[in-house]
Parts: C-alpha cells; sequence; structure tokens
C-alpha cells in the first residue's frame, strides 16, 4: 500500500506467474430477485416504485418487513450505491436482519448502508458534526441509570427540599424529561397531563432540569433524547449541513413508522428533503405507544407534509385464519381516523374466535391453564400459546393457577407478579408484622422512608432488636429522639403506620392491611418513584383482593412464598423440553409477535378498554388499536375471556363486570345489520 493506493507493482516483475481468477456477479435482476413468485401483486407494486415520496401502509401479517427486504434489493439491484441508502428502524437487529437478506438476495453485501435505530445513526453523524453545536465529537453517551445519578446531583444542587414525601424521584424526572422532549412539547405540560399530583412542584422541577441540561453540556455528556435532539438541530439550524446530510442519501426508508415521535417525524422528513425519496412503512391501526411519545399522527399527515406521495396498500394476511382477520376488521372499523383497509386471508378456515364468560378472574384463570393442557393434549407445543392483558395485574391470578398446574410460563411484559419491586415492598410491612424478627422484611419497609437510608435503617432496626416487644418498641419516644430531624420527621410518619397494622393484625383480615396501607403515605410513595404510579397502585389493589381469599398472615405470606419459588417446570401432559413456556405478554410487549393459540385476559368494559385511556382524547381509539394488534397475535385459535364480576376497593361484595365495548359495538352492529357474529359465545358449566 503507497499513501492511500494498493501497490500492485509486484505483481509485472518479469518471471512472475501470475493467476487469474474471476468472481461471480449476478446479472441484474438475477434468478434470486424473482418478483413474480417471491413477491404478491400489492408487495410487488411497492418493491418497484419508483422515485419521490411513498407511503405504504402495511396491515398485520402482510409481509412488511419482507417488502422492505426486496425494495432494499431492487433499489441496489438497479445501481443504487448502498451507501446511499438511509434505512431506520426500531431495533438495530431488524436492521441487521433485513440487510442481510437483502444482501443474500442481489449477491452482494450491502452492509455499507447506513442502518440501524434512529439513536444509532443519529450518533454516527453526532460524532462528525457535534462541535456544530458546542459538544466535543469524543462526547459519552449515558444510559438512564446514569442520567438518573446525574438527576440525582442536581436535585442536590438545586437547593430544593427534596425530601419531602412526595417528590419526584430522580428517575420519574428523567422519564419526564424524556417524554417531554419526544413529544416536543414544554415540561409542565406534560407534568400537567401525566403528574397532575406534582403541579405544585413545577417550579422546583423546572430549576432542576434547566440545571440538568446545562451539566450535560458542561461535562460533555447525551442522553439518549439528546441524540435525537441534536440530530434534529444539525439539520435545523445548519442549512448547508442539512444539504450535505440529505445529499448524501438518494433513499430513505422507515420501518414501522406508526411508532415514530415528533422528533422523529421531523428528522425524517428533512434528511429526505433534497431528494425527497422517502418510503414510509407502517400501520396506522397498530400505533400503540402513545404512553411513550409516538404519535400516529405522523402517518395520518404523511400526505398532508407530502402532497405529491403514492399510496400503497399491503392487506393480505399471512398469518390468521378467515375468522380471526373478520372479528379484528370488525373491530378496527369503529375507528374514524385511520386508513381504510380489509385484511384478506391466504389461510384456509379456521375455528371461530371464542368469547368466553367467566364468574371472575378465578374462574378465567381456571378456563385458561385447563385449555391450554387440552392444547397440548391436541398437539400444540407450549411455545405456541400466549396469554396477552392490558395490564400486569391482569395475569396475577393466572400465574398462580399456572404455578400450581405446574404449566411452565415466561412473563415477556416484566418480572413475575409476586417479584416485583412494589409487590415486595408491600409484603415486606406484613412479613415484618407476622416475624418481628425478620430484619431483611423490616429494612426493606424502613428505608421506602425518605431521610432512611441503609446506615440509618441499621441503627433504628439495632434498637429495636434488642427491646423485648419489638413491635411496641416502634412508637418508643427515645428511638425518635435519638435520630436527625428529617430521619425522625419520616420515622414517626413510618412508626404511626406500623402502630395502626399492629393493632390490626390479629383482628383483621390480610385484605384489610393492605389496604390500610394503601390508604397511607405508602400509595404517595409508589406515586413519587415509578413513572407508571397508577399502574403499580392497581396491582397493589390487586393483590390486596387476591389476599382476601386468606384468614391471616400465616396463609398468605406461606402461599406467596412458595409461589414465589416455583416456576413450573414441568407440565401434567405430553413432553413438554425445558425450553418450552407459554408465553405471558401484555398486548404492547407482544407487538411484532404471533402465537397459533392466543388468549385475551379481561375483556371487561374498564378494564380493556381501560376507564382511563377512555377520558383522553383519541384515548378510545388508541385502546381499539391494542385490542387490534391483540387479535391479529393469532393464527390459528382465539380466545375473549370476559370476567363477570370482581372485587373492587370499598365495595362490600363484587361488582358486575359489562363485558368489553369492543364486544359490545361488534354484536350491537351484526344484530343491526342482520349479519353472523364473527365469535362464539362459551358458558362455563
Amino acid at each position: 500500500m503507497k499513501g492511500n493506493r494498493l501497490d500492485f507493482s509486484a505483481l509485472n516483475t518479469p518471471g512472475t506467474t501470475v493467476k487469474k481468477y474471476r468472481l461471480d456477479r449476478p446479472a441484474a435482476g438475477g434468478p434470486s430477485l424473482d418478483y413474480d413468485k417471491d413477491l404478491n401483486e400489492q408487495q410487488r407494486q411497492v418493491v418497484t416504485a419508483g422515485s419521490g415520496p411513498l407511503l405504504v401502509i402495511a396491515a398485520a401479517g402482510s409481509g412488511k418487513t419482507h417488502t422492505l427486504t426486496y425494495r432494499m434489493a431492487h433499489l441496489v439491484d438497479r445501481g443504487v450505491d448502498p451507501q446511499r441508502i438511509l434505512l431506520l428502524t426500531f431495533t438495530n437487529r431488524a436492521a441487521r436482519s433485513m440487510t442481510s437478506r437483502a444482501s443474500a438476495l442481489v449477491g452482494v453485501n450491502i452492509g455499507r448502508l447506513y442502518s440501524g435505530t434512529f439513536h444509532s445513526v443519529a450518533n454516527r453523524f453526532l460524532r462528525q458534526h457535534a462541535t456544530r453545536l458546542d459538544y466535543p465529537t469524543d462526547y459519552t453517551i449515558i444510559d438512564r441509570e446514569d442520567a438518573s445519578t446525574l438527576m440525582k446531583a442536581c436535585i442536590s444542587h438545586a437547593d430544593v427540599d427534596n425530601l419531602q414525601q412526595r417528590f419526584p424521584s430522580p428517575r420519574l424526572l428523567v422519564n419526564l424529561f424524556s417524554l417531554a422532549r419526544n413529544q416536543h412539547r414544554p415540561y409542565d405540560a406534560v407534568l400537567e397531563q401525566r403528574y397532575p399530583y406534582f403541579e405544585h412542584l413545577r417550579g422546583p422541577i423546572g430549576r432542576i432540569l434547566g440545571l440538568y441540561q446545562n451539566r450535560k453540556m458542561e461535562m460533555g455528556l447525551m442522553d439518549f433524547d439528546d441524540l435525537l435532539v441534536n440530530w434534529y438541530r444539525l439539520l435545523d439550524e445548519h442549512d448547508d449541513l442539512r444539504e450535505e446530510l440529505s445529499g448524501k442519501f438518494e433513499h430513505v426508508l422507515v420501518d414501522e413508522y406508526q411508532d415514530t415521535n415528533h422528533l422523529q417525524g421531523a428528522i425524517v422528513d428533512a434528511m429526505s428533503s433534497v431528494h425527497t425519496n422517502l418510503m414510509v412503512v407502517g400501520d396506522d391501526c397498530q400505533s400503540i405507544y402513545a404512553f411513550r411519545g409516538a404519535d400516529y399522527r405522523n402517518i395520518l399527515q404523511f400526505p398532508d407534509r407530502h402532497p405529491d406521495c403514492r399510496e400503497f396498500r399491503l392487506e393480505t394476511n399471512y398469518r390468521s385464519t378467515p375468522q380471526i382477520l373478520e372479528l379484528a376488521n370488525r373491530s378496527i372499523a369503529h375507528n374514524e381516523e385511520q386508513y381504510e383497509k380489509t385484511l384478506r386471508a391466504s389461510r384456509p378456515d379456521g375455528p371461530m374466535p371464542a368469547h368466553v364468560h367467566l364468574k371472575d378472574a378465578n374462574q378465567q384463570a381456571a378456563f385458561v391453564c385447563q385449555r391450554i393442557l387440552e392444547l397440548v393434549d391436541e398437539g400444540l407445543e407450549l411455545d405456541d400459546i400466549a396469554v396477552l392483558y392490558r395490564s400486569h395485574h391482569h395475569s396475577m391470578e393466572l400465574q398462580v393457577e399456572m404455578t400450581r398446574c405446574d404449566i411452565p410460563f415466561v412473563v415477556r411484559s416484566g418480572l413475575r407478579f409476586f417479584e416485583q419491586a412494589h409487590i415486595k415492598d408491600a409484603l415486606s410491612y406484613l412479613r415484618f408484622l407476622f416475624n418481628p424478627k425478620d430484619e431483611l422484611a423490616f429494612l426493606r419497609l424502613v428505608r421506602q422512608w425518605h431521610g432512611i437510608g441503609n446506615k440509618r435503617a441499621q441503627n433504628i432496626w439495632m434498637y429495636l432488636s434488642n427491646q423485648t416487644d419489638t413491635l411496641e418498641a416502634i412508637e418508643d419516644q427515645r428511638l425518635r429522639d435519638d435520630l436527625p430531624r428529617r430521619a425522625g420527621q419520616s420515622w414517626t410518619k413510618a412508626s404511626k403506620l406500623l402502630a395502626r397494622l399492629r393493632q390490626q393484625r390479629l383482628a383483621e383480615s390480610p385484605e384489610t392491611l393492605l389496604n390500610t396501607l394503601l390508604d397511607s403515605e405508602f400509595a404517595d410513595r409508589i406515586r413519587s418513584k415509578y413513572e407508571n404510579a397508577e399502574n403499580r397502585l392497581q396491582d397493589l389493589e390487586q393483590l390486596a383482593h387476591y389476599a382476601g381469599q386468606f384468614e391471616s398472615l400465616d396463609t398468605l405470606l406461606g402461599e406467596i412464598s412458595l409461589l414465589s419459588g416455583i416456576s413450573g417446570q414441568e407440565i401434567g401432559v405430553g413432553a413438554a423440553e425445558d425450553d418450552q413456556y407459554v408465553c405471558l405478554s401484555s398486548v404492547h410487549q407482544a407487538k411484532g409477535l404471533e402465537w397459533p393459540a392466543v388468549f385475551i385476559l379481561n375483556l371487561a368494559h374498564g378494564e380493556f378498554p381501560h376507564r382511563r385511556a377512555m377520558e383522553d382524547d383519541g384515548g378510545l381509539e388508541e385502546e381499539r388499536r391494542l385490542f387490534y394488534v391483540a387479535t391479529t397475535r393469532a393464527g390459528d385459535e382465539l380466545y375473549l375471556c370476559h370476567p363477570i364480576t370482581r372485587s373492587r376497593r370499598g365495595r362490600s361484595g363484587p361488582v358486575v363486570q359489562r363485558e368489553s365495548k369492543f364486544i359490545e359495538e361488534i354484536r350491537d352492529e351484526c344484530e343491526h345489520d342482520g349479519l353472523p357474529q364473527p365469535f362464539e359465545d362459551w358458558k362455563i358449566e
């Protein structure tokens, strides 16, 4: 190598024998790109579309990834330099998979193209141009944990009374700031909408967020949101750089476009401003991540921002039976804001979806477990079965029943119910009341109070454990007097709560004890610590309801300990492999996945759709999109479960639950139009 040039002069030396070897290069439109064989008519139109802005509405199970992969291969095959293609996805794995498959199709390694998540591509550009924004090119990217650590330091330096009981945690402030930036909204607007119980702290929170931004700049740090914000700033504030970066690419392809937020939508438009060859692929009916900042209006308003765009539809579904698709089509048709489309099945008929009427959540769990065992007996693998739910606490009774039935399961939507931090926090109070010698339980509960850290908690425990009656000693005035002011104030509140629980522990049920806990400042702590506080509080209400089945702390805690320690590694029928599990998942986590058999839990009005979501503008339509996603995960069998009754806090007995609005409106429509229902009603005997 001489300089930057390869030196082949040695090959011309007299007496040197040189053998020539020819690399095979596939002819244009070679046999690997068989459009007629590998693509249906709708897919073929997308793959071979010409230039300009293109909007591809890809319905569930219609081969979206397959089509996008062939589009990349087609562009390279017709002569586009791979380095002039920008592919934006939501996982790097998806980007690698598509580029690898496209390379195989054209027989050329196209890994040189720019591909990956928005954040990874943003980082590549910022490494070259960060100095335009007064950042060093060797800036450090911090993750959520590091961001929370820095936020905690900013809270300390902002001189606010952060030890008051209801001040938001550093992690919650990071989430608040992230949502505001991704939605391109002022932080106080997000505060008012998502965290109204912190509005009285608007001023201090604003100072802390400002300090957080300044400290990152001073230290040369960027969090994940900064990558997107600063990429957009490069394009928006520097016209020459926008021309350079946009002109670098001849084609921009965007996957899962319905999940982009306002900021990502603006970036995509700017990156295609020179050539306008922008193809976005997605399904507005599967836009279900508004709580993360995704804005479905990006895809709905694409033709307004690009008036000369051409629209395409992918409507042939390769996943589900006609019966399942009929149900999905009937439901989503009630959404007003959408691109009209009709899923058409390529598969033969299958069984009708079953709408199963059940007495309560316990009978729901018993039904699901029995039907799972029957499906395994009929030849399905455990991995072929999924149970989906709107909220994590909907699966509590099922997790208990599956453990009892020795049915192995994996929880895709997070930890198993009794392993979650907020559940363990609540149970620590009950464990300590039952066994005052349980040091681990006491240390866990007392550290939940502001101003009491590990060392202070140990000191309090040493005092209590040396007293004759540990529970009685919690109200000892000498202990309060020995604590610093702030720790003493917190311990006073904690000791009063413990004293109240102590008085109830023998006369009241475990359910009453948990309700007392939920009516205390413990609930304020949940709101201050967790971003999804209301969901956590619902989990705890469900725990209290579950505890109502037990007469004593002894039996409740014993049962939970056994459930927490057993994972159901064997199944009573068939021969399951060790890596075979039924999948339990929230619908949000299940998007993009599929199973032959799917159960959907708690299809009751107020549960799914969720009552709070129905109060928000556009909330009901997003809930209906969520139901659409849930139903279209199923390939062959679909079970829609409706528990008719449930217990609620403050009610002496169970309350009746209407069937889900999504079922009601289909039933009413069919009755009005004289059409058959797209589901069977099952009644449990």
